[in-house]
């Protein structure tokens, strides 16, 4: 315990992982793309759709992974999982954030696919196999070099926000993929210690948690306080799906004839008791059967449909739209 620790007695009841942004394969960004799958009719852009959809759920397993470690690890810990921390001009994706009373350790994990070897000089190759069975070998970017910046930024705002500036912060790049060879016996010794799979977590975090060489005690309530600053400063990135896929509007599936009369119908309905109306001040059924036949997209498109005028539109062309638009 540190000198203030020992004078007022503070007692901890940090015994096992804490999660405070817990892991969950319900990820909210899968769920949006499995919809837009679903939506958009162009092949290529479905098969782009699904390719993406593919290497989420693979590196959302890698992360179930290292989420059974972490939680199974028995330590005095609290975690984090999927932090986008945006702060000043800075911004760094977290796949998971460790905090003991000792340090604090960004965790990046990495499913790849194929045998990984790094050289005398910090290079990562990735040597493969294509569909005949045939060996080849690509560059890839230096995870350590990229965890390395997520470090940087972290200290930059413990030091702003908190005032903290001597904690040790930690960076682990975690290969998640078990069938992973990690050949590093050339590679720098900086490198090769804090390059490990994934079932060395718990091993790794205890070294850090007892090395007697590192004095640091920090005080529960100031864990909690980095936990909470970092949930604080998440900010989910927006996909902008339309502009990622390029899609437009002609490129979505269409409500069927039947979808489309039954939602219009009951739209119709509600508005006319809202307001005290008959239904067909609204729109009668040719109105209705001239809107699904034209299928508006914007309040442009439906003062084409007969009936409806720029008041008609400006009072109900909003809501109506809703029942024309799958993107929602």
């Amino acid at each position: 315990m540190s000198i203030i620790n020992k004078i007022f007695g503070q007692k901890r009841t940090i015994q096992s992982p804490v999660f405070v942004k817990d892991f969950t394969k319900d990820n909210a960004q899968l769920t949006t793309l499995t919809e837009l799958m679903g939506k958009v009719i162009d092949g290529d852009k479905k098969e782009s759709i699904d390719r993406d959809i593919k290497f989420l759920k693979y590196g959302l397993d890698g992360e179930n992974n290292v989420y059974f470690e972490l939680k199974n690890s028995f330590l005095p810990i609290i975690c984090l999982h999927d932090v986008r921390l945006v702060y000043d001009d800075y911004v760094a994706q977290l796949d998971f954030v460790v905090i003991s009373n000792k340090f604090t350790c960004i965790l990046e994990t990495k499913k790849l696919s194929g045998n990984i070897s790094i050289d005398q000089d910090g290079n990562f190759v990735r040597t493969m196999k294509n569909r005949y069975g045939k060996e080849f070998k690509e560059g890839i970017y230096s995870p350590i070099t990229q965890n390395k910046r997520h470090v940087d930024i972290l200290k930059h705002v413990l030091s702003k926000e908190l005032k903290i500036n001597n904690m040790p912060i930690l960076s682990l790049v975690v290969m998640a993929n078990p069938k992973t060879i990690i050949k590093k016996y050339k590679c720098p010794a900086e490198i090769e210690k804090t390059l490990i799979k994934y079932d060395q977590i718990k091993s790794t975090l205890e070294k850090y948690q007892n090395d007697k060489a590192n004095q640091y005690d920090l005080a529960e309530k100031d864990m909690f306080d980095i936990s909470n600053l970092l949930v604080r400063l998440n900010t989910p990135i927006d996909m902008g799906l339309e502009t990622r896929y390029q899609l437009s509007l002609d490129e979505y599936q269409k409500k069927s004839e039947e979808q489309l009369r039954e939602e219009l119908t009951a739209f119709r309905l509600q508005t006319s008791r809202a307001e005290n109306i008959k239904a067909y001040f609204i729109f009668n059924n040719a109105e209705m059967e001239d809107m699904i036949a034209k299928y508006p997209r914007n309040e442009e498109e439906l003062l084409d449909v007969k009936g409806f005028g720029k008041a008609k539109v400006e009072k109900y062309g909003t809501a109506i739209l809703r029942c024309f638009n799958t993107t929602d």
